[in-house]
C-alpha cells in the first residue's frame, strides 16, 4: 500500500470530485430559477421545518454559521425567506418560507430531481445501501451520531 492517498484509487478523491461536478452543475442549471444549491437545500429545509434557526440550519446544511447567515440574507432579500425580528425573549431568529420562496422552491424542485434521479438510476438497487454508507461515514468524521435508517423494503415476494 502507498504511503500517499492515489487519487485514481481513493473513495475521498472520488468522493470529492463527485461532490464538485454535482455541485457545479446544479449550481448551472439551478441559476436558471435564481438559486443556487445551498440556497435550494435551505428552502427546502424550510419547507419541512418552518421557524429552524439559523444554527439549525447550517447544521442541517453542513455550512458555517457565518455563511448561513449570507445564505438567509440573500433569501431574504429576494423576499423568499421571512426571519423573525430578535427580541429579548426570543435568543434565535427563526425563518420561515414566503410563498415566493414556497413558489420558488417548487419551480426549482424538478431541476434538482432530475439530478436525483441520475444519481439513483446509477446507483440502481444499492441506493439504499449507499445512502445509509454515506451517512454513517458523515457520522464518523464529525462525530455526531447517525439517525436511524428505516430497513429496506423486502423485494415482491420476500419475506423478513
Amino acid at each position: 500500500m502507498a504511503s500517499y492517498a492515489d487519487p485514481e484509487e481513493s473513495l475521498g478523491f472520488a468522493l470529492k470530485t463527485l461532490q464538485q461536478t454535482l455541485r457545479s452543475r446544479m449550481d448551472a442549471a439551478l441559476a436558471q430559477t435564481g438559486l443556487t444549491t445551498p440556497q435550494y437545500l435551505v428552502l427546502s429545509i424550510l419547507k419541512d421545518h418552518p421557524g429552524v434557526s439559523n444554527s439549525e440550519l447550517a447544521r442541517y446544511s453542513a455550512v458555517a454559521a457565518p455563511t448561513m447567515l449570507k445564505i438567509l440574507d440573500a433569501l431574504a432579500k429576494a423576499g423568499y425567506v421571512e426571519r423573525a425580528e430578535r427580541t429579548p425573549q426570543l435568543r434565535t431568529r427563526g425563518t420561515t418560507l414566503t410563498a415566493s420562496g414556497r413558489s420558488r422552491l417548487t419551480q426549482a424542485s424538478a431541476t434538482v430531481a432530475e439530478f436525483e434521479n441520475l444519481l439513483r438510476d446509477a446507483a440502481g438497487a444499492d441506493a439504499p445501501a449507499i445512502s445509509a454508507w454515506l451517512r454513517t461515514c458523515t457520522s464518523l468524521l464529525t462525530g455526531t451520531p447517525s439517525a436511524p435508517q428505516p430497513e429496506p423494503s423486502p423485494a415482491p415476494g420476500q419475506r423478513h
